[in-house]
């Protein structure tokens, strides 16, 4: 057992700081027992849980690596693909993410393909992807716009128009009805208003509970009640004119229309380490840090079904978190340490451990 006190630990109840001591034993946080044994001291750090990226193609694109090292997406569709078969444990992609305080990561196929495969959730730690699994089969993923039609005409040269897109999207969660009736959760990619009205009408005629990612335009939709919408990234550059509106304003208007959201990098689209980036500039756009660091912690967990398992600093949960040596909003705040289930995973001391 190792207990740590006087640290400045994030609170998911308050969503504040507050001065406390918490204990960690066999990969798990425990309640508090006043131990005489040797404790470690975080007086004036900061402790938050490990952040979760929402949206990353991490260990699938790995970066530095030409097309051998894509494994984001197939052009067949199949409703029984599933990202697990793809991510590579050594993508260094992890390691740089530990770095920055980002303990976890959603991983979903790229944009390029119209029927994606099923998601899961994994650390960012271990040998091997069964041993870095949090969660499986979080969701099935789609995309529409410009990737999906760019990816298909290149491959059979022949258009594929937006009704086109909305017959194969209506087909397909039909066949989902049937085949895989335990997965409820659908994620498309969207940044045009046009393709978030699709969504918004298959919200209407298909029991699923749909989360749009990106949004992009989601403002110009009045009227309409959203999911929990997976944001950004805004700090990317504009790829393609469906993107023109991409502007960290994004997060303003979420919380105007009083839309939940998480954050995501989509990485490589944008690097996972640049998720703290992301929280930082919603911040800039008027939302408060409490609200932004809860959407990077408990609220990323919540969305993807794992708060009973990591996303807090409570009883039970793994003993996912990050010693900060400011306010991890603060632009030059750094991470002291990253523990993935109460293991040392990185140390500013001496780089990523593991």
């Amino acid at each position: 057992m190792t207990r740590y006190i006087n640290g400045l630990v994030f609170n998911y109840h308050s969503r504040t700081f507050e001065i406390g001591d918490f204990e960690v034993q066999h990969q798990y946080f425990t309640a508090n027992s006043a131990s005489n044994e040797t404790a470690v001291d975080l007086t004036n750090c900061y402790v938050t849980p490990g952040f979760i990226d929402s949206c990353s193609q991490i260990g699938l694109q790995e970066i530095g690596i030409r097309w051998e090292g894509d494994d984001s997406f197939e052009m067949e569709s199949n409703l029984h693909y599933s990202v697990l078969d793809g991510i590579y444990p050594f993508d260094t992609a992890f390691k740089r993410a530990l770095q920055h305080g980002i303990t976890a990561s959603h991983i979903v196929p790229s944009p390029k393909s119209l029927i994606g495969a099923k998601t899961v959730v994994v650390h960012h730690t271990h040998t091997t992807v069964d041993e870095m699994v949090i969660a499986k089969n979080i969701a099935f993923t789609f995309s529409i716009g410009h990737h999906a039609k760019h990816t298909f005409f290149n491959a059979t040269k022949k258009p594929l128009t937006r009704m086109g897109i909305a017959k194969i999207l209506r087909d397909t969660l039909q066949q989902l009805q049937q085949h895989e009736p335990a997965m409820k959760k659908m994620m498309i990619r969207a940044h045009k208003a046009v393709d978030i009205e699709l969504i918004h009408r298959l919200q209407k005629e298909f029991n699923y509970e749909f989360h749009i990612v990106h949004a992009t335009e989601i403002a110009l939709i009045e009227q309409a009640q959203w999911n929990t919408v997976v944001a950004g990234p805004v700090f990317r550059y504009i790829e393609h004119n469906e993107m023109m509106a991409l502007s960290p304003k994004l997060y303003q208007q979420l919380s105007m229309m009083n839309t939940p959201f998480v954050f995501c990098t989509d990485h490589p689209t944008s690097s996972a380490t640049h998720l703290a980036i992301e929280a930082g500039l919603a911040v800039r756009e008027g939302l408060s840090r409490a609200d932004v660091l809860y959407a990077l912690t408990t609220g990323a967990a919540q969305f993807l079904g794992i708060e009973h398992i990591t996303g807090s600093m409570r009883e039970g949960l793994f003993a996912d978190f990050v010693i900060w040596n400011k306010h991890p909003l603060d632009l030059d705040a750094q991470v002291i340490a990253t523990f993935i289930k109460g293991q040392q995973v990185y140390s500013q001391k001496e780089g990523a451990l593991r």
